[in-house]
């Protein structure tokens, strides 16, 4: 008598494995890059949509503190001018927030670019390797698009000129606003809770500003991103 070490089959062969359908296995890695494809696009629209409204915001919040400016200079709302020194930080807060984001979509694109050039066989897209050489390396250490990489690039002046002109605005609302709460110094104002006015503004915005700072060069964010980047498409360089 004969036995088999797989119990209840007896002298039964095991079953063959199913043979996938024709054109199955070739379909599977079109599949896969059409996926890498529609996700490449959409982090390509992120990054427009994004940069669109980073700019946006920056203009945006320009015209409102220009204008309440304008009100308290002139007379019209003099108390208009105390919120200049709040919102110039409070707009460096969101417009750092978006770029947060185009730096996301910017670093999601180049990994799924590298995928896409493995996969194919050869570099058919370069728009990250253009990326960096035109703009600033995306591993270099930098404080919003002010890259230490290529400090003297377009991105970094520009980053710089946006930042005079924050500063010329907040400096002006804060002579403004000293000038308004001198007038209503005396009496109860005086060591009142307007006497907190200048410390806050001045608080705020120290940090604020040491915050984005901070957040920018330490790139803890960035390279949890990266992380989760390599172990998704594989450690790629160049």
């Amino acid at each position: 008598m004969r036995f088999s070490t797989a119990p209840g089959l007896g002298d039964a062969a095991p079953a063959p494995a199913p043979t996938p359908p024709p054109g199955v296995l070739a379909a599977a890695p079109d599949a896969e890059l059409r996926l890498l494809e529609a996700q490449l696009e959409r982090m390509r629209g992120m990054l427009f949509r994004y940069s669109s409204l980073f700019f946006a915001t920056i203009r945006n919040w320009t015209f409102v503190c220009l204008g309440l400016l304008v009100l308290g200079a002139s007379g019209f709302l003099p108390v208009a001018v105390v919120l200049v020194p709040f919102l110039v930080p409070f707009a460096f807060l969101e417009t750092g927030y978006l770029f947060w984001y185009t730096v996301f979509a910017r670093r999601h694109a180049e990994y799924l670019e590298r995928a896409i050039n493995r996969r194919v066989g050869h570099e058919v897209l370069v728009a990250h390797r253009l990326e960096a050489a035109y703009f600033y390396p995306p591993d270099a250490p930098k404080i919003a698009a002010i890259s230490l990489g290529n400090p003297l690039g377009f991105m970094s002046a520009v980053t710089v000129g946006y930042t005079i002109g924050a500063a010329l605005i907040w400096t002006a609302g804060m002579l403004l606003t000293v000038a308004y709460l001198r007038t209503l110094g005396g009496g109860i104002f005086e060591g009142g809770l307007l006497g907190l006015v200048v410390p806050a503004a001045v608080a705020w915005t120290a940090v604020i500003a040491a915050y984005l700072m901070w957040s920018s060069l330490r790139q803890a964010d960035e390279q949890r991103l990266l992380s989760v980047l390599r172990e998704a498409y594989g450690e790629t360089t160049g």
